[in-house]
């Protein structure tokens, strides 16, 4: 979401020189009113308002008018400067955001498991950065079940605006300085197409970076700037004498209709599994361009959207964005991943109550005080140094592993593993998202490949080996969401995945090597096969056997082919293969998946609620898995001399598969083993691959 701008509330509309500037306008106070209410909804409540997400679109565009009205007039007037700009931006971002940031960061050191805190610390230096969309980019995607548990995940929205106000500025300069009014609209104009077109195609290629690029999100802000600089045109002319006065008022009431129902229908079309941004987020950003260049006279704007009440939500909307996701965060938090109803209103209403607090103690004061306006360098000097002391302080948390030792369970996360790569490992194997080559004196004796299911027994693998050999070690190579097999590529909701890339380079490599004697073969199959992660009903994912599959004969992408079918053929070649290179393959099966978060079984501090026992029955699992590995072990009964691993004996009882056994945390989420997990299952692993080598 953006924030409010650099200017007082409502900024005044540019002037043409010798006019004076426009009046305060709460219509805009009203639909920014709109725009927050949407996304605090959907966040609390997001089956009651699915498309809600769509209120960061509209704030976009709210806030490129704005701050090109204020750049406009200042460069009309010889008075522009970038340092003033720059300083009203960190008078107008920073107070609220501190509060907020330091309020987390303490709440989180009392409450939070170290892993959780070592997230939260990491998240809160990338938004002390104004980075946080990137750093997202690379971590999170905003949708999942996972990202809920981001009490900063927020923040991206305000990396891509300043982000914004880093380049903006300076090229409006320069538009205004060495080009005519009418290049310069043309090249606005270019630039708006150019964004637009590359958040269509990475929608349907790469929706995360869509998401969270500046690039992708550039052309919503422009909406709002190009106005600002369409009405100073518009007004400039004027006052040349070169075009007559303002527009009728029934096409005034007519825009803002318009624009409404656009806004409406993002909000009633779209949900979480919409391919967004690409052109639909054109909807929100649209509509609240329109109702802005509506104008306040217009009728819904002069009698609904400035009404008093939505004009003071209006007011707090950038404190009440800032606070509504970290309180509902922590509230799920403490409640095991169920609050109810009334423990979610409750934390919209203290969000509603902090916002206002903020607004008027904080905010307002660092903005307008007296040593705010006779000292602005000053008070903005002084406000990016607390700051970068947050930035430092989020480091040192993060450094230490989240502090792991500050309460018995805090010490839940403080060493899950990550993505992570050697150098030469990722030149040799492009497109990898973790690629691990042994460290120098050891030589590769296995190959785990996989997905993030072959990474998360990574950790507990290699630290077996060494235990055995001190001269072996383990070639990790993978790449999320992808099965390790040659010929099969997969689709993630709106984007292609070229799995096959890669897995057919690394399996070639691997059946060619004469220091690999030992292939391990891991995925999240049931995910794979059905569509969906952690129980979910499925849909999201899509396999597809690639052109080169099968000796190339195998059908195009096109074909409409089930991914159990996919999954299947693409299991067989690649064992196939391997075995007739002599290799000896370890076959692992699908770890149980969780239907809860395990943090939701740490011990805190302040708890309304603690999962126990924290286990999912065992009789669920089974069911999840049961037909697909039918289908699996049959496939491999071809291949007698294929090793079967089976982590689920080694996680369940007869009743149940548990997370946590005693002070031990076996998973790091829903299906992913913690580096207690990982170690655990890895010496039952390596026994296996001993097995299959006579040792």
């Amino acid at each position: 979401m953006s924030a409010r701008p650099a200017t007082p509330a409502g900024a005044s509309s540019p002037r043409p020189a010798g006019k004076a500037a426009q009046s305060y306008r709460p219509d805009i106070d009203g639909l920014r009113a709109l725009a927050v209410a949407a996304v605090v909804v959907f966040h609390a409540f997001p089956d009651a308002l699915a498309g809600g997400f769509v209120g960061v679109d509209i704030f976009f565009a709210i806030s490129g008018y704005l701050i090109s009205q204020h750049i406009i007039e200042t460069l009309d007037q010889n008075r522009f400067s970038l340092i003033d700009f720059y300083s009203r931006r960190i008078k107008r971002i920073y107070p609220a955001l501190i509060i907020v940031l330091i309020a987390s960061l303490a709440a989180g050191l009392v409450l939070m498991a170290s892993g959780e805190l070592a997230r939260l610390a990491r998240d809160a230096l990338a938004s002390v950065a104004f980075v946080a969309n990137i750093y997202f980019y690379t971590t999170q995607d905003y949708f999942t079940q996972g990202a809920s548990a981001s009490a900063l995940l927020h923040l991206w929205s305000l990396g891509v605006e300043e982000q914004y106000y880093i380049v903006w500025p300076v090229a409006l300069l320069l538009l205004w300085k060495f080009t005519s009014r009418r290049v310069a609209t043309l090249l606005i104009l270019a630039a708006i197409l150019l964004s637009l077109a590359s958040s269509v195609y990475l929608s349907a290629t790469h929706a995360s970076a869509a998401f969270y690029l500046p690039v992708t999100r550039f052309w919503e802000l422009l909406f709002g700037s190009t106005l600002a600089w369409v009405e100073f045109l518009a007004a400039h002319r004027r006052v040349a004498g070169q075009q007559p006065g303002a527009a009728h008022a029934a096409l005034r009431n007519l825009a803002a209709l318009a624009g409404l129902v656009l806004i409406a229908a993002s909000l009633v079309l779209f949900d979480p599994k919409t391919v967004f941004p690409g052109w639909r987020a054109a909807l929100p950003a649209g509509g609240a361009t329109l109702v802005i260049a509506a104008g306040a006279q217009a009728w819904l704007n002069r009698r609904v959207l400035s009404l008093r009440p939505f004009v003071y939500i209006g007011l707090i909307s950038y404190p009440l964005y800032l606070w509504h996701w970290p309180i509902l965060v922590f509230v799920r938090l403490l409640s095991s991943g169920a609050p109810t109803t009334a423990m979610l209103l409750m934390a919209v209403v203290g969000a509603l109550a902090l916002s206002a607090m903020t607004f008027n103690f904080i905010e307002a004061p660092a903005r307008f005080s007296t040593p705010a306006r006779r000292y602005p360098l000053r008070v903005a000097s002084a406000l990016f140094a607390v700051m970068m002391g947050i930035g430092l302080s989020s480091y040192a948390i993060s450094r230490d592993n989240g502090l792991p030792d500050r309460f018995p369970d805090a010490s839940y996360g403080a060493h899950q593993e990550h993505w992570t790569f050697t150098d030469a490992c990722k030149q040799a194997f492009p497109g990898s998202d973790f690629c691990i080559q042994p460290a120098p004196g050891r030589r590769n004796v296995v190959a785990l490949l996989g997905d993030s299911h072959a990474n998360h027994y990574y950790e507990g693998l290699q630290s077996a080996l060494a235990g055995v050999d001190a001269h072996a070690g383990v070639l990790a190579v993978g790449s999320g969401n992808c099965p390790p097999f040659y010929g099969v590529d997969i689709h993630l909701g709106g984007y292609v995945k070229h799995c096959a890339a890669l897995f057919d380079g690394v399996l070639d490599y691997v059946a060619k090597s004469n220091d690999i004697h030992t292939v391990i073969l891991s995925s999240y199959a049931i995910s794979s096969i059905t569509g969906g992660f952690d129980y979910d009903a499925g849909g999201y994912i899509k396999l597809v056997a690639t052109s080169a599959a099968a000796d190339g004969q195998a059908a195009p992408p096109s074909r409409a082919t089930a991914n159990l079918d996919v999954y299947l053929a693409g299991l067989e070649r690649t064992l196939g293969k391997l075995t007739a290179a002599g290799k000896s393959v370890v076959f692992v099966l699908d770890t149980p998946e969780l239907d809860f978060d395990p943090n939701t079984c740490v011990r805190r501090p302040v708890q309304i609620s603690v999962r126990s026992p924290c286990a999912v029955p065992r009789a669920k699992v089974e069911q999840r898995l049961e037909a697909t590995q039918m289908r699996i072990r049959a496939v491999l009964a071809k291949f007698p001399a294929v090793k079967v691993f089976n982590p689920l004996p080694l996680l369940c009882d007869a009743s149940n598969c548990y997370a946590r056994q005693g002070a031990e945390f076996f998973y790091a989420d829903r299906d992913h083993l913690s580096s207690d997990g990982s170690r655990y299952i890895g010496k039952w692993l390596l026994r296996d691959v001993e097995a299959r080598n006579g040792t």
